[in-house]
C-alpha cells in the first residue's frame, strides 16, 4: 500500500531560515518538493556534485584494496579534504607514469631490432664524413645490389620485416624502396634501463596508495558531509523569497504517520506552517511503499518497473502472489526449488539488511517451485508420474499430477484468473480514487463474465438444465450491456456511449484473448525444463560408461554440468517471462499507473546500498 503523505507549507524569516533547515533536517521526514520546472542552474550545486565524482574516483580505487583484517583510522582523526587530495596526487602521478611506461615500451618495442649500439661510434664516424641511415622494410623488398651501391648491412629480421643500415658519404644523396627510419637518442638498453626505474617510482606510489586505504572512513565522513551540502543546496534553491526576500516559503511532503513528531517540533520552534491533503493534480507528491512482511519483498520486482502513482493504487499486494505462483510454475521442480530454499536460507543471515528481502524473495520462489514441482512431478529430471510402486497413498497423490496435457490448460485457466482478477483490481482501485461512476463500464463487463462462468458451471454440475440456465444468461447479458454500452459514461449522448461501447467490445475480445494466450509461456517454459532436466539424465545413464568408478565419476559430472545450465537458464526464463505477464498483462488490465517519484527525506546522510 502506500503511505498517506501530508503537504506542508512553511514560512520562515529569512535570517532563521538556516536553522530552521538544520532541525529540519534532524526530523528527517519532510520530503521537500522542487520548484515547478526543476532545480535551477547553480554554481555552488555544480560545484559540490563535482567534488562528490572526485570522492566516488577515490572509493572506486581504495576499496578494491582492501585486504582481509584491514585496519582503518579514526574518521575524525584526519582532515578528509586533504587525504582526498593527496591521494587524487598519488593516482593523478600513477596515471602520467602509466602514459610514460606505455611510450616507453612502444619505444623500446621499436628499438629492440637495432640492438645495443653505440652513438658515440657512430657520430665519430660522421664527424670523417660518413653517413649512417637507419632502413626498415618488407624482405621482399630488399634488394641485393643495395648491398654493393650502398654498403648495406642487414642488422636484423623481425617476423617479415628487414632492418638494415647503409653507409655512404655525406654528399652522396639516393632514395631507396625502404622505410627511412629515425631512431631514438638512447638505445634499447638505456630505455630499458630508464623502463625499470619509471616501474620502481610506479610501485613507491601505488605502496602509497595501498597504505591510504586505511583513512577510508576518513573519507567516508568527508563525503557525508559532501552529500548533506549537497541536499542543503537544493533544498535552498527549491525555496521561494517572498515579501521583498524578508520571508523564506518552503512545500514538502511528510508521512501522515509521522505527522505528531513534525507538528511537535515545529510548534516548539515556533515555525508557521500550513498542512493540508495533497489535491489530486498534485503529482509531486511522493511515494512510500509500507506492505506486510510476506508482501514487502515483492517490492523488489515492481521496482524494476517503476513506482505507482501517488493518487492511485500499489499493485504489489496483488501481482505479489501471482508472480511467485508464476515462478514456481515455470520451473517447476522439486529438486531445484530445494536448492533455492537452502540459498535463500543459507545467504539470509549473511548478507546486508538490504539484501534480506531478496533472499526471503528466492525462498518464497523455491517453495513455489518445490510444490509445482510435486504438481506437475518433477524431481531433478525424474517423472514422478510415470514411477511405478504398490503405495497405496503415491498411486491417490499420483491422479493429481498434472502431465504435460493438464499443464497446458492449467497455463490458460491461471492467466484467464489472473485478467479477471486484474479487471476486479481495475474497477475498485478506480472506484476509490474517482468515483463508482468511472467503473460502470467493467463493472458491467466483469458481470458479463463472472455471470456466464458461473451459469456455465452450474450446468456442468447438472444443478440446472440449459433451458433454465437461458433466463439467467439473458438477464446477465442485459445488465451488462446496459453498463457497457448505456451507462459507460454517465451525461454523455447516448449514441456516442454506444458508439465507445462497441470499440470497447472489440478491445476487449481480442485483448483478453491475447492476453490469455500469452500465459501459454508458462507452459512452454515449465515443459523445455523438465525435458532438459530428462535429457541430461538420460545422457548421464549412456555417456558414462561401464568402468567401475571411472563411470560413476563420468555420470556426476554429466550431472552436475547438465543440470547447472538447465538451473541457470530456467532461473533466467522463470525470472523474466512472469515479470513481462506482470508488467504487460497484469499491469494493463488492473489500470497501473505509474510516474511516482520515491520519497527520499530532507535528512542527515545515510550511505544507501542499492540491489540493482
Amino acid at each position: 500500500m502506500i503511505v498517506e503523505m501530508e503537504k506542508y507549507t512553511f514560512l520562515v524569516y529569512h535570517k532563521e531560515y538556516a536553522a530552521f533547515l538544520e532541525r529540519l533536517r534532524e526530523v528527517g521526514v519532510v520530503h521537500v518538493a522542487q520548484k515547478h520546472g526543476g532545480i535551477p542552474d547553480d554554481d555552488v550545486l555544480r560545484n559540490t556534485m563535482q567534488l562528490v565524482n572526485r570522492f566516488k574516483t577515490v572509493f572506486k580505487v581504495l576499496e578494491k584494496r582492501i585486504v582481509d583484517n584491514q585496519q582503518f583510522v579514526d574518521a575524525t582523526s584526519t582532515d578528509g579534504m586533504k587525504k582526498l587530495e593527496e591521494i587524487e596526487g598519488y593516482l593523478q602521478e600513477q596515471e602520467q607514469l602509466n602514459q610514460q611506461r606505455l611510450l616507453l615500451e612502444k619505444e623500446i618495442e621499436r628499438m629492440t631490432p637495432w640492438g645495443d649500439f653505440s652513438w658515440d661510434r657512430i657520430h665519430q664516424l660522421e664527424d670523417q664524413g660518413m653517413k649512417i641511415r637507419f632502413y626498415g622494410c618488407l624482405s621482399s623488398k630488399f634488394q641485393q645490389d643495395w648491398k654493393q651501391k650502398y654498403h648495406a648491412f642487414e642488422i636484423a629480421t623481425v617476423n617479415s620485416m628487414f632492418y638494415f643500415i647503409t653507409i655512404t658519404h655525406q654528399d652522396e644523396s639516393f632514395e631507396l624502396d625502404a622505410d627511412l627510419l629515425k631512431l631514438n637518442a638512447k638505445t634499447v638498453v638505456q630505455l630499458q634501463e630508464e623502463l625499470h626505474l619509471l616501474k620502481g617510482e610506479h610501485k613507491k606510489i601505488d605502496e602509497q596508495i595501498d597504505s591510504s586505504v586505511k583513512y577510508l572512513e576518513v573519507l567516508k565522513e568527508s563525503q557525508k558531509k559532501v552529500f548533506e551540502a549537497v541536499d542543503l543546496r537544493r533544498v535552498e534553491l527549491s525555496s521561494t523569497a517572498q515579501a521583498d526576500d524578508t520571508v523564506m516559503v518552503l512545500q514538502g511532503y511528510a508521512p501522515v504517520e509521522d505527522q505528531a513528531v513534525l507538528q511537535d517540533r515545529l510548534r516548539q520552534d515556533g515555525i508557521f506552517f500550513l498542512a493540508e491533503k495533497p489535491h489530486h493534480e498534485d503529482h509531486r507528491v511522493p511515494v512510500k511503499l509500507k506492505n506486510s512482511k510476506f508482501i514487502k519483498p515483492f517490492e523488489f520486482i515492481g521496482g524494476l518497473y517503476e513506482l505507482p502513482n501517488y493518487h492511485k493504487t500499489d499493485l504489489t499486494p496483488y501481482f505479489g502472489p501471482f508472480y511467485a505462483f508464476f515462478f514456481g510454475f515455470c520451473f517447476a521442480d522439486a529438486a531445484y526449488g530445494m536448492l533455492l530454499i537452502g540459498v535463500g536460507l543459507y545467504f539470509y543471515s549473511r548478507v546486508r539488511k538490504e539484501v534480506q528481502q531478496v533472499m526471503k524473495l528466492l525462498i518464497y520462489l523455491g517453495v513455489s517451485s518445490f510444490i509445482m514441482g510435486i504438481v506437475t512431478g518433477n524431481f531433478g529430471g525424474i517423472e514422478l508420474y510415470k514411477l511405478q510402486t504398490n503405495l497405496a497413498w503415491y498411486q491417490q497423490a499420483e491422479k493429481w499430477m498434472l502431465t504435460p496435457v493438464k499443464l497446458f490448460y492449467a497455463s490458460l485457466i491461471v492467466g484467464a484468473i489472473q485478467v479477471i482478477f486484474g479487471q476486479f483490481v481495475r474497477a475498485i482501485s478506480r472506484m476509490r480514487t474517482d468515483g463508482f461512476v468511472h467503473t460502470i463500464s467493467t463493472w458491467g463487463w466483469l458481470i458479463v463474465v463472472m455471470g456466464s462462468l458461473a451459469i456455465f458451471g452450474l450446468q456442468k454440475t447438472g444443478m440446472i438444465t440449459p433451458a433454465q440456465a437461458k433466463i439467467p444468461f439473458y438477464v446477465v447479458l442485459a445488465i451488462g450491456g446496459l453498463c457497457i454500452f448505456i451507462l459507460n459514461h454517465p451525461g454523455h449522448n447516448i449514441l456516442i456511449n454506444i458508439g465507445e461501447g462497441l470499440w470497447d467490445t472489440y478491445e476487449k475480445a481480442t485483448g483478453w484473448l491475447g492476453d490469455v494466450l500469452s500465459y501459454i509461456r508458462l507452459f512452454a517454459i515449465s515443459v523445455a525444463g523438465a525435458v532438459l532436466a530428462i535429457v541430461f539424465n538420460s545422457l548421464a545413464m549412456t555417456m558414462s560408461g561401464t568402468t567401475p568408478v571411472v563411470s560413476q565419476i563420468a555420470m556426476i559430472l554429466i550431472l552436475l554440468f547438465g543440470h547447472s545450465i538447465n538451473i541457470f537458464m530456467a532461473i533466467l526464463s522463470s525470472f523474466v517471462h512472469p515479470l513481462r505477464l506482470t508488467f504487460v498483462e497484469f499491469y494493463k488490465n488492473a489500470g497501473f499507473v505509474g510516474g511516482g517519484k520515491s520519497y527520499k527525506p530532507f535528512a542527515r546522510y545515510k550511505e544507501e546500498f542499492k540491489i540493482l
